[in-house]
């Protein structure tokens, strides 16, 4: 055989070796393929189940009998079953079966509470520590769940007064049945309450001053939580009056022979009062020493307040972030001199350079848009991250009225300079539908048929259709308010109404009925974060009918066309305007009517508003208001209309006094109103009252002609009325409040009615 032939031989084995190979590689590959093709889930098994019925099992799985296998399921599934707390251990075995799988869960119950049993109990029955623990009946048995509940009953008697109460665990578990009996053994022991607590070395202060500090008191049961919080609270009210170096030694407690009264001891070491001496900063490079010391509380020579210096390291602290520096740490360190009693205080300061927003995240907010939440945000990515910018956005979100909370986060990046802004939201409700009745001090009972949404289509737009019927007020109205015309800042919002309400004019029996029909367009444009310009351009006829005989010489019968604007610029540095707790509101309105914008009246109506809100001690919040407005007509033969004039009186000006009766019979065309109110919360929600209460005084005038003007209070005519009173405020939802106000009238004359309940909704300020 020739080379030539043997080479040909050669390429010829080589090409069927070539040719085998890749028949085997393309049938290695079908049959991979056909491997890694899910299969179908034939049937779904359990193993080891004894007093846990299968349903419950069932219950906790994603996967089913006909869905394709998936690993993750599986896995997921385990975690479900043993989420369920009745097992120790749970495996899952996946085997080939018919033409699918099997899945089998390979299951190992924990024992299960056949019964909860408490003896010598005698305090608190059976029900009432079944709802305390957390071991229940036909739930897995958790020795560890047992003795948290001893710690949970044991609290429950001690809080009671039973200081020496033993519980004890004798629960019995059989194996072979799977079951286990708890039982808890109470010894409850005696009732031990307060004796008294003496206190002992006060001599800068009467004892019975620190005394009061104490909520631990004669009489009351002891509480070691309640104890320590009063500890804490003596040790502030020394450090804040200049005696940093007080030391309370540990109570000496003891007891009487039949061990039913606890007497305390307390030991006080005054120490020394420092005053304060000089502050040095360093590090400090942003800012000067001076600008530091302005924000810095602090005069020399002047008795140390704790409480004052950790107020300064925020204040500080505040500076720096509203310049960015949030990474800034802040150590401070007191040199106290006993000789001196000066204590001197050192601030140093890491600035660690400005912190920039790299990305802003928004989270929770299901129905609202993304750029709604993120057009109120007065920061954008690449901004300084400024912490001051930022809360400031917080609460223009809950202005908003949308959310019931709004958390602000810092999240770190690769970046040294850069940090991520991240904004949780959850959402409120926002769209109301009601049909129903209700009840005002004016209106009486009326009919309502309502549907607002706040947030329309989760766009920010506000849609409100209102319905009302009743003996004395007929109202239809539609309203629609767009904040942000085209994406820009401008609000745009239109109304349509037809009004028709009964007026008492000084009593129910005297009045005459009036009818407005027309509509306005608001339209209003922010000249910075916290000023605002608005215009209101309105379009009424207004009717004056059904007059009362008794009034005729007072009222005319009238049919009025008023076209007017409205110009009002508002300063508002309100926290929140639902719930306001600090912040102020001044606005100045013009009102037009008539001249070149036509219809039938005539008049200018000026009205300045300011209000102030100071929060005081705890969630105690002072609110102050004032108005003082006037209408007057352009020329001697216009006349003002009576439904342009001052009603004095009444839930929403001074209180104590019905709608109207203040101010001259006529009524009036200059008024002033002031109001104060001290309110706090009862019952909170995410740090928003739900239910609050208030105290408040009124006092306000109202008169003819500027030479009317009094400012003595008493009960004639031209002179101010003051009332007094106090209220609740329920806030369903935050753009819902109901007041419901008693009010005192303080100068009423003889004869008249000297006080006034009020239901109404809205704030008066």
């Amino acid at each position: 055989m020739t080379f030539y032939s043997k080479l040909c031989i050669i390429k010829i084995m080589n090409k069927k070796i070539i040719l085998f190979f890749l028949c085997g590689m393309v049938t290695l590959t079908l049959l991979i393929c056909q491997d890694l093709k899910p299969k179908k889930i034939r049937a779904v098994e359990f193993s080891g189940l004894r007093n846990v019925k299968v349903r419950v099992v069932k219950d906790a799985l994603k996967i089913s009998k006909g869905d394709l296998f998936d690993q993750k399921l599986v896995d997921e599934d385990i975690s479900n079953i043993y989420k369920l707390g009745l097992f120790s251990d749970v495996a899952a075995d996946v085997s080939d079966f018919k033409d699918g799988l099997k899945v089998t869960f390979i299951l190992q119950e924990k024992l299960i509470i056949k019964k909860v049993e408490f003896k010598g109990n005698k305090e608190f029955s059976n029900g009432k520590l079944k709802e305390e623990i957390s071991s229940k009946e036909k739930e897995g048995y958790d020795t560890r769940k047992i003795q948290d509940d001893i710690g949970k009953i044991t609290t429950l008697y001690k809080d009671k007064g039973y200081a020496d109460v033993k519980v004890e665990d004798f629960s019995t578990t059989d194996e072979k049945s799977g079951f286990a009996t708890v039982t808890f053994s109470v010894t409850e022991g005696n009732k031990i309450l307060i004796g008294d607590v003496t206190i002992e070395g006060v001599t800068s202060f009467k004892p019975k001053k620190i005394k009061k500090l104490f909520a631990t008191k004669r009489k009351k049961v002891y509480k070691d939580e309640t104890f320590k919080d009063d500890i804490k609270k003596v040790e502030s009210f020394y450090k804040d009056r200049g005696y940093l170096s007080v030391k309370i030694a540990e109570p000496e407690i003891t007891y009487n022979d039949t061990r039913t009264k606890m007497f305390i001891k307390i030991k006080i070491d005054e120490g020394k009062q420092y005053k304060n001496g000089k502050v040095n900063f360093s590090g400090n490079t942003v800012f000067s020493e001076n600008e530091l010391i302005k924000v810095f509380n602090f005069k020399e020579g002047e008795i140390f307040n704790q409480s004052q210096y950790e107020g300064n390291e925020s204040n500080i602290k505040s500076l720096y972030g509203d310049r960015g520096y949030i990474r800034a740490k802040f150590e401070l360190k007191l040199d106290k001199n006993e000789e001196t009693g000066v204590v001197n205080s050192s601030f140093t300061i890491i600035e660690n350079g400005i912190i920039y927003i790299d990305r802003i995240y928004i989270d929770g907010n299901t129905k609202t848009k993304e750029y709604v939440i993120k057009r109120e945000l007065l920061v954008k990515e690449g901004d300084v991250f400024a912490v001051g910018r930022i809360s400031k956005s917080q609460e223009r979100l809950y202005n908003l009225g949308f959310f019931k909370d709004i958390k602000v986060d810092i999240e770190e990046t690769k970046e040294p300079d850069k940090a991520n802004l991240a904004i949780e939201v959850e959402e409120d409700k926002t769209g109301l539908v009601s049909l129903g009745a209700g009840y005002s001090s004016v209106d009486k009972v009326v009919g309502t048929v309502q549907v607002t949404e706040l947030n329309l289509f989760g766009r920010g737009q506000k849609l409100n259709l209102t319905y009302e019927f009743g003996a004395r007020r007929t109202n239809y109205e539609i309203g629609f308010t767009e904040p942000y015309l085209f994406g820009k800042k401008l609000l745009f919002g239109a109304d349509v109404f037809n009004t028709t309400v009964y007026r008492s004019y000084g009593s129910d029996s005297t009045a005459y009925r009036e009818r407005r029909r027309g509509g306005d367009i608001r339209i209003g444009k922010p000249l910075s974060d916290i000023t605002s310009l608005n215009f209101t351009y309105a379009y009424e006829e207004v009717e004056v009918f059904d007059i009362d005989s008794s009034l005729t010489s007072l009222i005319t019968a009238s049919k009025d066309v008023s076209s007017s604007l409205t110009s009002a610029i508002s300063r508002d540095t309100r926290d929140n305007v639902f719930d306001t707790t600090r912040g102020s509101r001044h606005s100045l309105a013009v009102k037009l009517a008539g001249g070149p914008l036509g219809g039938t009246v005539n008049f200018y109506k000026p009205t300045l508003t300011t209000s102030k809100f100071i929060p005081t001690f705890w969630k105690f919040v002072l609110g102050f208001n004032s108005r003082i407005s006037y209408v007057k007509e352009f020329s001697p033969s216009d006349e003002v209309p009576i439904y342009e004039r001052y009603f004095l009186g009444g839930a929403d000006t001074v209180r104590g006094y019905d709608f109207g009766e203040i101010g001259p019979s006529e009524k009036g065309k200059i008024i002033f109103v002031s109001n104060l109110e001290y309110k706090f919360p009862i019952v909170q929600e995410k740090g928003h009252s739900i239910l609050s209460a208030a105290i408040f005084a009124d006092m306000g005038g109202s008169w003819r002609k500027s030479n009317n003007v009094s400012l003595e209070i008493g009960s004639e005519e031209n002179q101010l009325k003051t009332g007094a009173g106090f209220g609740l405020r329920i806030r369903p939802m935050p753009v819902l409040p109901i007041r419901i106000d008693w009010g005192y009238g303080l100068n009423h004359k003889p004869g008249e009615q000297l006080s006034q309940f009020y239901f109404t909704m809205g704030q008066v300020f």
